[in-house]
Order: C-alpha cells, then structure tokens, then sequence
C-alpha cells in the first residue's frame, strides 16, 4: 500500500510538470527562448508575449455573501458557488443556490457565465481553480475571470494550475494566507497564439488523462489491499482461518 501511494505522489508530480512545462515552456523544444522578466516563470519562448491579467480578462469581479441568518435568502434557483466548490477542475453544481431576492438586496451579486474562470482567495482552498460549465454567482472569497480576447479559458484554467504554488508564495496573513483581487490583477500570464493554446491544452488533455488513469489504477489497486487486509484481521481472529 505505501509503495502505491508513493507511485500515486510520483504520477501527480509528473501530472504537474507536465502542465507547467507546456504552458511556460511550450511544446517545440527547439524554439529560441527569452528572459520573461518574472523570476518563477523564467525562460519562455521567443514569440510569446507577456500580459497582466488586467489586461487579458475584460470582466474581473468577486461577490458575497447574503446574510447567513436570513432564509430568504437562500434555498432558490440562483447558484452561489464557494471556494468548496473548486476542485481544480470543471465546476458543473454548487452545493448552494441564493434567490432572486438575495440578487436584488445585495449589489455585489453578480451572475458570471459559463467558460469563467475561477480563483479561491482565501483560506485553506487559496489557489484552488474552477472553470466554470454553468451561470453562477460566487461569495467574496472567490475571483472571477470572464471574457476575454487573448486567451482561451481552458489554456488559462492550466497556466493557473501551473502558477498555483507561486502565486500562494505571494499571499499574505498567518497561518493560511490570502491573496486579493488585486494581486491577481498585477500577475503577469505567458501568452502564445491560440491556435498554441489550443495545441497546449490538447497535448496537456492527452497526457494528464493517461497519468489519470496510472492514478485511478493504482488507487482501486490500493483500495483492494486495503479490504483484503481488514478482510484477513476478520478472519484471523475470528478463527476463521486456522493460525498454527
């Protein structure tokens, strides 16, 4: 079982390079690189640009949270998406949905559309990522990231993966930092053509599903040890099984 679980870590660490590498690096390994001027992000190559978030998403925006102890404000048809919510993955539900009414009272409500992007800015989900599959108003811990003309949402939703460590290093507080709006604003995003997004987030797509499945394997593998193991403990002292 722990040669497993040290496999799982060693394919999610994998996963990880993999994303990293095609979204600084690219996937022409024979291209001329430069210095991008951001220390973490280092080399990248020569026909890429560098943009500042504020520059590269029209819509950047936030929300809140409805008065808990109101009931009116809860339980309608409206999702209300939490930092909970985010998986680093698709986000297709949320766990609350807010009324109309909530809408109205509370002006920093606001409904994003589908294909946003999605960063939790506080607490023990801080960097967490969702690219959204459904309309949703989030609470003010989240940062939404909307419409824009210079990158495809998927190609952003993995440079955020890849930035993940990086950009909670920048976070300030005690024990669980947080990051702001702002901080995000002021990030600086490796910017290719899209049809090399679109290349990128194919090549990442093919290799993380592979690494995936390495990971699902190895954890049903883990699971069966597990119930053979309690399985045998049953029945050894149970005297099912004869011990000499």
């Amino acid at each position: 079982i722990k040669q497993k679980e040290q496999l799982i870590k060693l394919l999610k660490e994998r996963k990880q390079i993999v994303i990293n590498e095609a979204v600084t690096k690219g996937l022409d390994k024979t291209v001329t690189m430069k210095d991008s001027g951001v220390e973490w992000i280092g080399e990248i190559p020569e026909g890429w640009n560098l943009m500042k978030i504020t520059h590269v998403f029209k819509i950047i925006g936030s929300g809140t949270t409805p008065t808990s102890s109101d009931i009116k404000y809860y339980n309608g048809t409206i999702n209300w998406l939490q930092t909970g919510d985010l998986t680093d993955g698709v986000i297709e539900k949320t766990n609350k949905q807010i009324t109309q009414k909530a809408l109205t009272d509370f002006s920093t409500l606001k409904i994003y559309s589908k294909n946003s992007l999605v960063i939790a800015m506080y607490g023990a989900t801080i960097g967490k990522v969702g690219l959204l599959n459904i309309e949703t108003s989030t609470n003010q811990a989240c940062c939404v990231l909307s419409n824009s003309n210079y990158v495809l949402e998927s190609y952003a939703f993995y440079w955020f993966l890849a930035s993940k460590k990086n950009i909670i290093s920048m976070g300030y507080g005690g024990g669980q930092p947080n990051i702001s709006q702002d901080l995000i604003k002021s990030l600086r995003m490796t910017v290719p053509s899209k049809q090399e997004q679109q290349q990128i987030v194919d090549f990442i797509e093919n290799q993380t599903s592979k690494i995936d499945n390495a990971i699902d394997l190895q954890q049903k593998q883990i699971d069966k040890l597990k119930e053979y193991k309690t399985t045998l403990i049953d029945s050894v002292v149970t005297g099912k099984v004869r011990v000499e």
